[in-house]
C-alpha cells in the first residue's frame, strides 16, 4: 500500500515567501506611482514643477548675451546648426527655419540633413538660402507601441484624421533620427535643432558652450528638440544600436541621459515654447526669447486647417506673427509669392499686426462675464441708422465696448455718430482705417479685453434679450460660431464641386456656416484671421469683396473642429437689402464659388454640419389622450404626407386570444 506524504515539496516551501514578497513590492509599487500620479501629472502641478525648474536652475537676473556679444571660449572650430527633412511637411517649417538662423548674421554653417526624396525646385530653394544639403537613409526602428502614451497616440489619431499625409510612425521614427547629428563629423560641434524651430535672435553663443549641452524638462530629462553636440561616429554608432535593440527613441523619457552624465543645461530661452507662458517666469523667458519651438503646439504653417485639441493652451500671438513674418521674409528673397509683392505693403497686415502686439492690453485674463461688439460700417447713408443699432447694443449690461470699425477713410465721422461717442463715456470707441477692406471687420483690436466678440453688421437688428441668450450659450461653447443666421455647404456630384445651400433645401435641414450679420466667436481669432493666416487667403476676399465670413468659418472649424450653433430668434430684421454686397443678384452664385475656392486655399475642407438649434425656453406642450386617440393623431399625419412608421397595433382583446 502506497503512503502519501502531506508535505509539500521542499522547492514549493521555498518559492511561497518569495511570491508573498513579490506580491507585497507590486502593491507598493502601484501605490507609489498612484501618490506620483497625484502629485505631478495635472497640468497645475506639471507648471508648478517647471517653474520650480526655472528658478532652480535660471535667475531672472542672468543675462542672455546678445548678437554683439560674445561668450569667452576657447573654441574657434567649425560648426554648423542642423536640422531635417525626413516628411513632406518639414519642408516649410525647415526653410523658414533656415532662413531665421541667416537672418541673424550667424558665422556657422547651415545643414539640413535629408532623409526623403526631394525635388530640385525645393533644393534650389534651401541652397539659395543658404543651407548646405546632406543626404543620407532614415535610421528604421521598430516603435515599441508601449513607449507611446495613450494621450500621444489620440493625439497622432486626430492629426491622422485631419491630415491623411500624416503618418504618426514615420513621424515619431523621424524624431528618433535626431541622433543623425553626431554623423556630421566635418564640423566640430553641431547645434541640433528640430525643424519645428525658428530663430528670433542671434544664437552662436550656444557654440562655445561644452557639448554634451541640451535644454531640460521635469526632473532633468534631456529634450532632444535643440541639442549641442560634438560629432563621433563611435557615439552614433552606440545611439543606433541602443535605438535599434531597445526600440527606445532619443526622446523617450531618459534615453539621452543614460548616455550622457554630464549635461550642461541649456538656459530655456533658447526653447521656448506656448507651454511656458503659463509660468511665473513667461515674462522672462519671451522677453528673451532666441528659439521658438513649435512642436505640438499652434504651428503657423498649418494650423488653421490642423489645429491642436488644446489650441488655447498652445496659442501664442508672437510666436505666430514672427513666424509669419520670417515665412513672408523668405519667400521673398526666393521671389516666390510674386502677385502678393506688391499688394501686402499697402493692403498687408504688417502695419496692423505690429501696432497691436506693441499696444495691445497687458492683462493676465480676458473678461469671461462680458463681450465685445465689432460693428462694421462703410456707407454714409447707414449714418442715419447706426445711431439706433449702437443705442441697441448699449442696453445690455453684458457688452462692455463697441467698436466701430469706420471703413470709409475719406468720408469723416458724422457729428450724430460723435455726439453718441461721447455721450457713451468711453464705451464706445471709433476705429478708423487707412485702407477700405473686408478684411477690417476681423483686425485684432488692442484695447478688447473680453473673449467674446459679437460681429455685427450696420443694417440688422433683433432684440437685445436674444442677443444676450446667443452671448450666453457662446459662453458653454467658445469654441463655435454662434449667431443667427445659418448656411450650409453641399456638393454638387454634376460638377464635383462644393457649393453653397440653404439649410432647410438640406434633408434633413442642417447648417455649417454662421454669417457675421450677428455672430459670436472667440476674440484669439481675430488675430488668427489678420496675422496668422497666409496673405493669399487675405488677398483673396480683399479682391473679391465678399466671402470673409465664409473664411472665417473655414478658420474656426479648422482650428477648433467645432461646428457652429445657431440661435433662433422670432425677430431678426435686416434692413441693408437696399445697396448692400448681398443686393447684388449675382451674389449666391458668387459666394459658391467661394466655397470651392476657400477650400483649395486652406488645403482642405474643414466646415462641420449640425442639425441643432437653440431657442428661448418655452412650456412644453404635452397632450392627455388616449391610445386610439393617439392613433388617430398618427394616422392623420399620415394622410398629410409626414413619413411615419404607424405599426398594425393590436387590441386587448386581440391580445388575450394570442395568449389564449
Amino acid at each position: 500500500m502506497a503512503i502519501t506524504s502531506s508535505r509539500q515539496p521542499s522547492w514549493k516551501r521555498a518559492l511561497r515567501p518569495r511570491l508573498v514578497l513579490l506580491v507585497f513590492v507590486n502593491v507598493l509599487t502601484i501605490l507609489a506611482f498612484l501618490a506620483w500620479r497625484e502629485r505631478y501629472v495635472t497640468k497645475e502641478s506639471l507648471l508648478q514643477m517647471m517653474d520650480e525648474r526655472l528658478k532652480a536652475v535660471f535667475s531672472p537676473d542672468r543675462e542672455v548675451s546678445t548678437a554683439a556679444d560674445s561668450v569667452p571660449s576657447n573654441f574657434t572650430g567649425r560648426a554648423t546648426f542642423a536640422s531635417m527633412i525626413c516628411m513632406e511637411g518639414d519642408f516649410i517649417p525647415v526653410r523658414t527655419l533656415v532662413h531665421s538662423l541667416q537672418q541673424t548674421e550667424t558665422n556657422a554653417d547651415i545643414v539640413v540633413v535629408v532623409m526623403m526624396p526631394l525635388d530640385d525646385e525645393k533644393r534650389d530653394q534651401l541652397t539659395k538660402l543658404g543651407a548646405k544639403l546632406v543626404d543620407t537613409e532614415p535610421i528604421k526602428v521598430e516603435i515599441d507601441e508601449s513607449q507611446t502614451s495613450a494621450a500621444e497616440k489620440q493625439l497622432e489619431k486626430e492629426a491622422t484624421d485631419k491630415d491623411k499625409s500624416e503618418d504618426p510612425k514615420r513621424r515619431r521614427m523621424c524624431r528618433s533620427n535626431a541622433i543623425q547629428a553626431w554623423r556630421l563629423t566635418q564640423w566640430d560641434r553641431v547645434l541640433y535643432m528640430h525643424p519645428e524651430m525658428l530663430a528670433v535672435g542671434n544664437i552662436d553663443d550656444v557654440f562655445q558652450e561644452p557639448p554634451f549641452t541640451a535644454t531640460l524638462e521635469l526632473g532633468g530629462i534631456v529634450d532632444d528638440s535643440i541639442m549641442l553636440v560634438e560629432p563621433n561616429m563611435d557615439i552614433y554608432s552606440e545611439l543606433k544600436r541602443a535605438m535599434i535593440n531597445t526600440a527606445h527613441l532619443p526622446h523617450d523619457v531618459g534615453f539621452l541621459n543614460y548616455f550622457f552624465k554630464d549635461i550642461h543645461p541649456l538656459n530655456p530661452v533658447y526653447n521656448v515654447k506656448a507651454k511656458y507662458q503659463a509660468l511665473d517666469y513667461s515674462r522672462y523667458v519671451f522677453g528673451n526669447a532666441r528659439v521658438f519651438n513649435y512642436e505640438g503646439t499652434m504651428k503657423p504653417w498649418n494650423f488653421w486647417y490642423q489645429g491642436p485639441k488644446n489650441w488655447r493652451q498652445s496659442f501664442h500671438e508672437d510666436m505666430i506673427y514672427q513666424w509669419r513674418k520670417a515665412d513672408y521674409s523668405a519667400r521673398e528673397k526666393l521671389g516666390l509669392d510674386k502677385d502678393l509683392l506688391e499688394w501686402r505693403p499697402k493692403r498687408g497686415s504688417k502695419e496692423v499686426c505690429e501696432d497691436y502686439l506693441a499696444h495691445k492690453l497687458d492683462i493676465p485674463e480676458k473678461i469671461m462675464d462680458k463681450y465685445s461688439v465689432l460693428l462694421a460700417t462703410h456707407s454714409l447713408r447707414r449714418q442715419a441708422t447706426l445711431p439706433f443699432v449702437i443705442k441697441q447694443f448699449l442696453m445690455s449690461p453684458k457688452v462692455d465696448k463697441i467698436f466701430v470699425i469706420w471703413h470709409d477713410k475719406n468720408q469723416p465721422v458724422s457729428k450724430n455718430i460723435r455726439d453718441l461717442v461721447n455721450e457713451a463715456q468711453g464705451s464706445v470707441i471709433i476705429l478708423n482705417q487707412t485702407v477700405d477692406s473686408l478684411n477690417n471687420r476681423f483686425n485684432p483690436v488692442k484695447e478688447l479685453r473680453t473673449a467674446a466678440v459679437l460681429i455685427s453688421d450696420d443694417d440688422v437688428w433683433t432684440p437685445i434679450d436674444d442677443i444676450d441668450m446667443a452671448f450666453e450659450s457662446w459662453q458653454r461653447q467658445p469654441d463655435s460660431l454662434v449667431g443667427f443666421a445659418p448656411r450650409v455647404d453641399c456638393y454638387d456630384p454634376s460638377s464635383e464641386t462644393i457649393k453653397y445651400c440653404w439649410p432647410f433645401r438640406m434633408k434633413p435641414p442642417r447648417y455649417s456656416i454662421m454669417l457675421t450679420k450677428l455672430m459670436f466667436m472667440d476674440s484669439n481669432f481675430l488675430f488668427l484671421w489678420r496675422c496668422g493666416l497666409p496673405d493669399n487667403i487675405l488677398k483673396y476676399v480683399d479682391d473679391l469683396v465678399n466671402c470673409e465670413d465664409i473664411a472665417m468659418n473655414f478658420l474656426i472649424s479648422g482650428v477648433t473642429s467645432r461646428p457652429p450653433f445657431h440661435i433662433m430668434s422670432e425677430e431678426v430684421y435686416d434692413f441693408g437689402l437696399d445697396g448692400g454686397i448681398s443686393s447684388n443678384p449675382a451674389h449666391f452664385k458668387v459666394r459658391g464659388k467661394c466655397v470651392q475656392e476657400i477650400t483649395d486655399l486652406f488645403g482642405r475642407n474643414t466646415l462641420l454640419s449640425v442639425q441643432g438649434s437653440v431657442h428661448r425656453y418655452s412650456e412644453t406642450d404635452f397632450k392627455s389622450t388616449t391610445w386610439e386617440d393617439f392613433l388617430n393623431v398618427l394616422k392623420e399625419k399620415e394622410a398629410n404626407g409626414e413619413q411615419l412608421e404607424v405599426v398594425d397595433v393590436m387590441s386587448p382583446e386581440d391580445i388575450v386570444q394570442n395568449d389564449i
